[in-house]
Formats: C-alpha cells, structure tokens, sequence
C-alpha cells in the first residue's frame, strides 16, 4: 500500500466513480483501476461496490476510508512542518445543524482564545445533519454539530460508529417557541396547538435537517399548521418572526444578547414533550487539531451553560 493508492481512492470516493477520478486526476482511467484493485487484493477487502451510476462504498469500504483520510491530513501536515520562514495559518472546519448558540460560541472563542495576530482558516458551515455527518466523515470538517430527537440516539450511536466517528453530549433540552415581544401570545402561561392554528409557522425547508414538525415536538400530534413557511437559512427566518407578524417557530435555547437584538423571546410549551439531543461529533483517531480541541472545550462549556439558563427559566415559569 501507498500513498498514490490512497490518493486514487479517495479521490473514487469524492467523485462517485473511477471515470470522474480519473478525470479530476488527470489520469489514465485504466492506471486508478489498477491502482484500486491491488490495492483490495493486498488488503484482501472490497472497498467499493460497482454500480450503474459508479461506485458505493461498501461496509469496509467506510473503515477503510475514515483511516485513509486521517493519513492523508496527516502527511499534509508533515509536508507543511519544514516551512519555517512563515507560521503556517492553523486550520479549522466547523459544520453544524443551525443553531445560533454555535454561531455565538464560535464568536466569542474567537474574541477570547484566539490571538489577533494568528494566521487562522477556518471553515463554518450551516446545513443539515445527514451533510455534518458526511463532511466530518470526508474530513472536510475537523467537528461536526448534529441535532436529533432522543429516541433515535441509539440508531445515529451506531451509524456514527460505523462512520469511525465519536460523538459527545452537547445539550438535552425540549424546543421552545420564538416569537416576537408583542406577538398576541407572548404572554400566555401555556399555549396550546389550538392557539397557534391562527399564525404562521416558520420552519426549515430541508427535510433532511431536524426541523420540528408538530409531531417532532409531540408524537401525538399529527396536524400541519395551516400557515407555514419553509426556508432555507436561518438568516431567513430571523427577518420573518422580526416582520410577519404572529410567526413563530420552534427552536432550541437562544442567547440572550441574540434575542433582544431582534426583539424576539423564548416560550415553553406542555406540548414539547419531545427530548432533543445536539451532539458533538468528530472523527476517531484523527490527528491532533490544537484549533479543534480549544474550540470543542469552549462549545461544550457554553453549551452546558446555555442549557442551564434555559431550565432555570421552565422552573420559574411553573412556580409562576
């Protein structure tokens, strides 16, 4: 096994088939073939699974790819230790399921850990659950923030497994409703499914991101609001609940700072009966990414805080 097989192979991977490998290697299709199937034969495993429209990573295939690309960050990093002329720009890719506390971490990490002077790249992506999974598992992110309902933690422990990839406890907490300050039901002790038929429900428009459908938030509750408006980044939805009035949304604990800045609040439902997880994720046996792990500490850490502010606030609402 070499470094030029590995290449080959994981550019399959990115690409979907030899041919496109090939293409974006600017080689001969035959040589990434050959490359391949030596490399299955001296490893004695099926890394892909041929297919009509190219390849598929077969349950090996996965393994193999998590190590291959642990190696490859690896010799970039050797290849980049000679340059002593210059401080090499520390590198970091962040890809988490939207949520503004992220955001806000990540901000004041920035401000608080990071010196002004350090050269620094670094990557955040917004986008849905299966995509974090995936970029993390690709390694084009070093952390990967994903958000999924507490019944199905047993299902995505094990598919991160397979991934090679790790995972850990950011916050547990039910979703709360957002809304402006003046919304006719700001002030309501509880509001109910019935209250909110009258007004407009903001959601994300991938399915494939944790969006709460009222059955996400109460299994028992089946009914589309009639109003509901999909959208696709969460810049979106923040000028919608600040200019339609009576829209809403369900989302997880907010900063303080972010909801007074848009004049928003934080209701608890007793119809959030629905325990939400928001997991850390990263790769096993990656290399160490200093930038990576001053970043997971600081997010945990306020994570933890966040959630903590959050059930204070449910507390004193019930003895009110």
């Amino acid at each position: 096994m070499n470094l030029q097989q590995l290449k080959y192979v994981l550019a399959i991977y990115k690409e979907g088939s030899i041919t496109k490998a090939s293409h974006a290697l600017f080689c001969a299709q035959p040589n990434v073939s050959s490359a391949l199937k030596s490399l299955e034969s001296e490893l004695h495993i099926r890394i892909f699974d041929r297919t009509l429209n190219g390849v598929e990573l077969t349950p090996q295939g996965e393994a193999f790819i998590s190590y291959a690309v642990n190696i490859m960050a690896q010799v970039e990093q050797l290849e980049n230790i000679g340059n002593e002329s210059v401080e090499i720009p520390a590198s970091l890719g962040i890809s988490v399921s939207r949520a503004s506390y992220c955001t806000q971490a990540l901000s004041l990490w920035m401000n608080e850990e990071i010196r002004p002077e350090q050269p620094l790249s670094l990557h955040f992506c917004e986008t849905n659950t299966e995509k974090v999974i995936d970029q993390v598992f690709r390694a084009e992110s070093d952390l990967g923030v994903i958000r999924i309902p507490a019944f199905y933690e047993s299902y995505y422990g094990q598919l991160l497994a397979n991934k090679n990839l790790c995972h850990t406890l950011l916050m547990r907490f039910q979703m709360l409703l957002v809304m402006r300050r003046d919304h006719p039901l700001a002030g309501k002790a509880d509001i109910t499914p019935d209250m909110l038929k009258r007004y407009t429900e903001i959601v994300h428009g991938d399915h494939r991101n944790p969006s709460m459908t009222m059955a996400r938030i109460d299994p028992l509750l089946q009914e589309t609001p009639p109003r509901r408006i999909y959208v696709y980044d969460r810049g979106s939805q923040i000028d919608l609940l600040k200019t339609l009035p009576g829209a809403y949304m369900w989302a997880s604990p907010i900063p303080e700072d972010i909801l007074e800045e848009a004049g928003m609040i934080l209701r608890s439902s007793s119809m959030a009966k629905v325990y939400n997880l928001d997991l850390l994720i990263r790769r096993k046996n990656s290399p160490e990414n200093t930038m990576a792990k001053s970043f997971a500490y600081y997010l945990k850490k306020y994570a933890e805080r966040l959630a903590n502010e959050a059930d204070n606030c449910s507390a004193e609402k019930e003895i009110e």
